[in-house]
């Protein structure tokens, strides 16, 4: 970077656009523009209103728990802080004074409680670092976390408060009850849409510009100038024909990263996760207090091992009436010729409001979600899957972030991206260590972030497949109308593909 003066631009507004950009404008950066090809400023991030990044979403667990991966725990830890306080900022803000989209009612994280699970009685070992680690460097917050079973940690709950002895119990139906796991009661859900649009608000507020919408806000092309050892990108071109300058560009986009920049194809990948939705008649009362944030958890449960487990879960009701599930065993993946590279095929995002939209989801993550949601709450079944999204994630070769210069462009071009399903609990605070790696300041994510790609011969999170590979969507069974629908008590039994 050279000076607070640059000329900024961002391709991107959802969690890593937003976050790089509200700390780079609070740092004193003068000048910064983020485009988007969504309207999200009319849309609202609302994902069934044409939104469809992966930010775009209504709602996301928050944890802390990371296994051995202190660096992610410790700023999950300090990303909590913040989403405190913007919960407060809120609540304390007159209508009037907030953005539309929100009112002072609103929550961006609930404490509902997260609920991690698996199958078994032996706790997972990734749950058994995630406790000792709390434990060792955060042992105020490991008192917040209590172990499926453990009749003292229950008891413990209920001297906190008795509601979340309810909780502990919500979710004993999966795998009927045959699991291990722990609460964590320091956790929840963040609110996505909420949060981006306050994030929005408070970098409008700190000077910044947005461009958003298409033609207006949509990239087209970086503009690259000179070859070789000299090139540098100075601007992007938008698709209502106008060009841009900026000294430097961030890519924040998400599952169009590699879309954006040909030599981030090997570095980061975007795959499909697989997203139900039920939405409960307001009738039904039952449903509705059933699955209410006040007593249920965000959950998510990990079954078998290797390329055909089982990794899914849960989220409390919405204020709309909106239960969601989600599926992420398997991430699929759909190539395609990349938009300016010949000869370069890119997994790219497939929607429902792309080009060519698309209108259902692999059968395979449908029909395993279906199973365990059907035995664990067969109140549901008369319900069915009312609807469904693909949520395109940006995955890196080994599920850390990639947020780095790009080689071999004089430090014009930045990739803030790689998210691998992980980012958005970071929205508050992430931008505070991407700006560290712009201006080259080194911390504890500096190693971790950088610019990497896939090494022939070796597994890389499953980037090393390619377009061959057994998770390429156009291979892929795909579901009819007639699967979103969930056997009766006394039809079919539940078929499973595991």
């Amino acid at each position: 970077m050279e000076s607070h003066d640059s000329k900024i631009i961002i391709v991107g507004a959802g969690v890593f656009g937003l976050s790089t950009a509200l700390w780079l404008s609070r740092a004193g950066y003068k000048d910064i523009t983020v485009f988007d090809r969504c309207p999200l400023d009319t849309k609202h991030y609302n994902p069934s209103d044409g939104c469809d990044g992966a930010s775009a979403d209504i709602n996301k667990i928050f944890r802390t728990a990371y296994g051995t991966e202190k660096e992610y725990q410790n700023l999950a830890i300090e990303a909590r802080k913040l989403w405190l306080s913007w919960n407060q900022e809120i609540s304390e803000s007159p209508a009037s004074d907030l953005p539309l989209g929100l009112a002072p009612d609103d929550k961006v994280l609930d404490l509902c409680g997260n609920f991690f699970l698996a199958e078994g009685p032996e706790l997972r070992q990734f749950y058994k670092d995630s406790l000792s680690v709390m434990e060792k460097l955060e042992p105020e917050c490991r008192k917040l976390q209590f172990v499926k079973g453990d009749k003292d940690d229950e008891e413990r709950l209920r001297q906190i408060d008795p509601k979340w002895v309810e909780t502990f119990h919500a979710i004993d139906g999966i795998n009927n009850n045959n699991t291990n796991g722990f609460l964590d009661i320091q956790g929840g859900v963040t609110l996505a849409d909420k949060a981006c649009i306050y994030a929005r608000f408070l970098c409008e507020k700190a000077g910044v510009r947005f461009v958003l919408g298409s033609p207006q806000g949509q990239l087209k092309t970086l503009i690259v100038a000179n070859e070789g050892n000299g090139k540098q990108v100075t601007g992007i071109q938008t698709y209502d024909g106008k060009s841009h300058h900026g000294d430097i560009v961030i890519v924040a986009c998400g599952g169009w990263t590699a879309s954006v920049i040909p030599e981030a194809a090997r570095t980061v990948e975007t795959t499909a996760g697989t997203l139900m939705f039920i939405d409960v008649p307001k009738e039904r009362k039952d449903i509705w207090d059933k699955f209410d944030s006040k007593h249920f958890p965000a959950w998510s449960y990990r079954r078998g091992e290797g390329d055909e487990y089982y990794q899914g879960g849960g989220f409390p009701i919405t204020k709309e009436g909106r239960l969601k599930f989600g599926f992420r065993g398997r991430k699929f993946t759909n190539f395609q010729d990349h938009p300016t590279a010949p000869n370069l095929r890119v997994s790219t995002p497939k929607t429902k409001y792309t080009h060519d939209p698309i209108k259902t989801v692999p059968l395979y993550g449908l029909q395993l979600v279906k199973e365990v949601i059907g035995k664990a709450f067969p109140e549901l079944a008369e319900f069915g899957f009312t609807d469904f999204r693909l949520c395109w994630y940006t995955d890196s070769i080994d599920n850390d972030f990639v947020i780095d210069y790009v080689p071999g462009y004089s430090d014009t071009l930045f990739i803030c991206s790689g998210g691998s399903g992980h980012g958005f609990k970071f929205l508050p605070i992430l931008g505070k260590h991407v700006k560290n790696q712009l201006e080259r300041i080194p911390d504890q994510f500096t190693n971790l972030w950088k610019w990497r790609a896939v090494e022939e011969g070796k597994i890389c999170n499953g980037l090393e497949q390619g377009e061959y590979g057994p998770r390429e969507m156009s291979k892929i069974q795909m579901a009819e109308p007639r699967d979103f629908k969930f056997p009766q008590p006394n039809g079919p039994a539940l078929q499973s593909q595991l």
